[in-house]
């Protein structure tokens, strides 16, 4: 009769678990026993072998009960066991040497309140730490507190309930020790770094159905994290971050948000460098995750740079051997273009184009993205101020709108403008530049005039159309009006020249590696003209480029082109041609050149001693007449009848030719009224190199000897 009451009351009342009847039907004689002992003998303490007690998601082994104060009104319940299996999906979880002190056993729920116990795990291992739990066969709770895992804090208070279940995990001071017992059992398959300083502290929600997450919240902070990949290719520095990370199940997606904020320290990600200001780097972030694709929806993002910029955007991307980008839409906008230039530019450059460059202005940039290339691009700068410590370029208060499409159907406008622009130290003044910028062409959509040296740069036509594996087709067509000579010698370094220059460029094509010219190239300078007929090229941007062409001289004032050359002065005209030139790699392979007074020309001819023996020099001969040496160093100046020079070039040698034969020379300058003055050449054939070193030293005139 002692074991028919409970075992009926223990079928009735767990029927719906899994809970050992013999184990309640001990526990009821044990009761039942008690009670008579009290009576009886009044006992101080008893004690009883329950074994285990199991439902379908937890199992307690190795089970003890005792009941202590016996004698009291109430008595006080301790249970121990040696194993406590949780459910799903906390299974990973083990309690062992289980000891609880504040124990009630109320039909088919257990609840422990002051326990003690270690925890294992298939990861790590704790020593013994408080706990408590609540079981029962709809509703579960467990609670870890203060659990001590290498050094750092671990707390875990879950709850059950049917299906349902919610955790709650706060680690505190985790560090390299617990890093490197986490991958202890399942080795990663790249060889971890080493943290060499710094912890992680983590305090997340996590709640799920069954062992399957539905939903989480965690947020992360790292401080004083020092550390890098082996490779080095990721680097940290006393990095102080904080993440937070919340995202929902929604059918096959999960919905998801984070914010990221770098507080202190610096971060190194190849090549990129940043480090924290006094405002923290910040980067927010929502969307859709797709877990059986892995295919991810990024709804918006931002990512905010004090002093440097504001990138932000939406975009989709699927993570296959790596993140690959579907498709994305990028707003930047910056004030601190300096800080973007160095940041963000220039660690992508073993040698950027602008190192030495400081720039001040504001940037507002689109840029649209398709299976990871640029397909559009919107980008409009104002306020802009640049200089370059080298003087390759320099831009006041410059301005621009460049919109460019990969699409050849959608066109718009471009423009950049500017109040000053230097290149390579030549001014450009105030100009506003229209263009069309769209695939692989940039087409100028109207004619501009640049003001250049108090004169002016006309651009008629101007077009660029690259073509892959391929030279670009370039067109071109412009003029000079009255760029000062002075200014422009003066700004290149050159030996300074008077005058003006203006010319015609008429329509310059290149075309399949081809350079032609549509027309006459006129170019007006030092009072004369210089003409350029039958330009043309091929291979033009190849490492074996060659051009053509036949240049046409008349009227120069030599007295302009010489005035202040270290050459030496000359008054009178000269005119001559150049006829098939032919260069490769932009050195003459061969040419008929003559350059002499023409014969119409009336001008006063003179000639100072310094060009008379620059020429002989030229010539390789000296200067002969019946005038002795001494007698000659007496005038500075000489008066000429004419100047000529030829050179026919071929197989690298010049055949020189002058004015007329004189016995065995030839006549380079000959002499007209008193004092007269003749120069001969006596060398007919003089090899290319060395006629280019005479002229060298023509061009530093105190290394030139008179024969």
């Amino acid at each position: 009769m002692t074991y028919i009451i409970p075992q009926i009351i223990c079928d009735l009342i767990l029927k719906n678990t899994q809970v050992k009847c013999k184990s309640i039907i001990k526990l009821y004689v044990f009761m039942a026993l008690w009670l008579m002992a009290k009576a009886v003998y009044a006992l101080d303490a008893a004690s009883l072998t329950v074994g285990s007690i199991s439902s379908k998601d937890w199992k307690l082994e190795g089970m003890t009960l005792a009941v202590i104060d016996l004698n009291k009104k109430k008595p006080q319940f301790k249970m121990s066991a040696t194993k406590l299996t949780l459910p799903k999906p906390f299974n990973d979880l083990t309690l062992a040497n289980i000891q609880c002190k504040d124990f009630t056993w109320d039909q088919d729920e257990l609840h422990c309140n002051q326990g003690r116990a270690s925890v294992r795990s298939a990861y790590w291992q704790s020593p013994t730490t408080n706990f408590s739990f609540h079981l029962s066969p709809k509703l579960n709770s467990f609670k870890l507190e203060d659990a001590r895992l290498a050094g750092s804090r671990l707390s875990l208070d879950a709850v059950i309930n049917g299906e349902n279940w919610q955790c709650k995990v706060k680690a505190e001071h985790i560090s390299n020790k617990l890093v490197d017992k986490l991958f202890q059992s399942k080795p990663p398959k790249q060889k971890q770094a080493q943290v060499k300083q710094g912890s992680l502290n983590l305090t997340g929600t996590f709640s799920g159905k069954q062992d399957t997450m539905q939903g989480f919240n965690l947020t992360a902070e790292v401080e004083g994290l020092t550390d890098q990949t082996e490779v080095g290719k990721v680097a940290t520095e006393k990095l102080n971050l904080l993440t937070n990370w919340e995202a929902k199940k929604f059918k096959e997606n999960w919905v998801w948000q984070s914010e990221s904020k770098i507080t202190g320290g610096a971060l190194y990600v190849d090549p990129v460098y940043l480090e924290a200001g006094v405002q923290p780097i910040v980067l927010n972030a929502q969307g859709l995750w797709n877990a059986k694709t892995k295919q991810a929806d990024i709804q918006s993002f931002t990512y905010q740079h004090p002093d440097v910029g504001i990138l932000s955007g939406k975009g989709a991307a699927y993570y296959r051997d790596g993140i690959k980008i579907d498709k994305a839409d990028v707003n930047l906008h910056s004030e601190t273009l300096q800080g973007l230039l160095t940041t963000y530019i220039n660690p992508f450059f073993t040698e950027s184009l602008f190192t030495g460059v400081t720039v001040t202005g504001d940037v507002q940039a689109n840029f649209t993205f398709i299976h990871q290339v640029l397909t559009d691009t919107s980008i409009h700068l104002r306020k802009l101020n640049l200089t370059d410590e080298a003087g390759r370029l320099a831009i006041n208060d410059g301005s621009g709108l460049l919109n460019w499409s990969d699409n050849p159907m959608l066109i718009n406008r471009s423009e950049l403008a500017w109040q000053q622009l230097s290149i390579k130290g030549l001014p450009m003044g105030q100009t506003k530049i229209p263009f069309i910028n769209q695939g692989n062409s940039f087409t100028l959509v109207e004619k501009i005039k640049i003001p250049f040296l108090s004169g002016f740069v006309a651009v008629d036509k101007f077009s660029w159309q690259a073509k892959k594996q391929d030279e670009p087709d370039v067109s071109f067509a412009g003029s000079l009006d009255n760029v000062s000579l002075e200014q422009l010698s003066k700004t290149l370094g050159w030996t300074p020249l008077s005058g003006n220059i203006s010319g015609q460029i008429p329509g310059v094509d290149y075309h399949d590696k081809t350079l032609t010219l549509d027309g006459e190239l006129r170019i007006n300078v030092f009072d004369g003209t210089v003409k350029v007929n039958n330009l043309a090229s091929s291979d033009l941007f190849s490492d074996f480029s060659k051009v053509y062409g036949d240049v046409q001289i008349e009227n120069l004032d030599l007295d302009q082109l010489t005035r202040k050359f270290e050459f030496g002065n000359i008054t009178g005209r000269m005119s001559g041609t150049i006829n098939k030139l032919v260069l490769e790699n932009w050195h003459p392979v061969t040419f008929y050149a003559w350059l002499g007074t023409p014969d119409d020309d009336d001008s006063t001819h003179t000639i100072s001693q310094k060009a008379v023996k620059n020429i002989a020099s030229i010539g390789g001969g000296g200067a002969s007449d019946a005038l002795s040496r001494s007698f000659l160093g007496m005038f500075e100046t000489f008066r000429y009848d004419k100047i000529g020079m030829g050179c026919y070039l071929h197989d690298g040698v010049c055949q020189m030719m002058g004015l007329e034969a004189a016995g065995q020379g030839y006549y380079l300058i000959k002499g007209g009224w008193l004092p007269r003055i003749d120069v001969l050449g006596y060398n007919p054939r003089v090899n290319w190199d060395v006629l280019v070193e005479r002229l060298g030293r023509v061009a530093s005139p105190e290394k030139v000897i008179v024969q």
